[in-house]
Parts: structure tokens; sequence; C-alpha cells
């Protein structure tokens, strides 16, 4: 790598850490960040409603357990066969 593009290379990470810094502190510093007290203790309370949006729960799948191939009803899974 010759000498120009190692300073240009230099150049460019320097370049992007300034622009990081800068933009990083305008972040922190900005008052559109600041949280008006005022305004955000204010709470609404909406009341449940008063019918369960589900009336009973329905299984999707009925029947036996899936079973991994080859694996009987009764088999110990700790081994000690």
């Amino acid at each position: 790598m010759s000498t120009v593009s190692m300073k240009l290379a230099v150049a460019v990470i320097g370049g992007s850490a300034v622009i990081g810094a800068v933009a990083l502190y305008a972040g922190v510093t900005s008052p559109a960040r600041q949280v008006d007290t005022a305004k955000s203790s204010i709470v609404s309370f909406t009341p449940p409603p008063s019918t369960p949006t589900v009336a009973v729960a329905v299984p999707s799948l009925t029947g036996p357990a899936p079973m991994w191939a080859g694996e009987a009803p009764d088999s110990n899974p700790q081994g000690g066969h």
C-alpha cells in the first residue's frame, strides 16, 4: 500500500470519526429529545371489554401427540434399553 493511499485511508477514517462524534453530540443535546413532564404525566384508562374475545379455546390438532420415527409409546427416553 502506497503512502498516498495510506494517508487517504487515515483521513477518511478520521473524518468519519469526527462526523460521528458531532452527530452523537447533536443527538444528545437536541431539545427535541427532552421529555415534557407535563404531557408525559397524563394517563388515560380504557376499561377492559365486558366479554372475552375468545369464548372457548379449541385446539387445532387432536389425537395422540406426534412421536419421533421409530419411537415406541412406552420407550424410556433416558436410555436403559
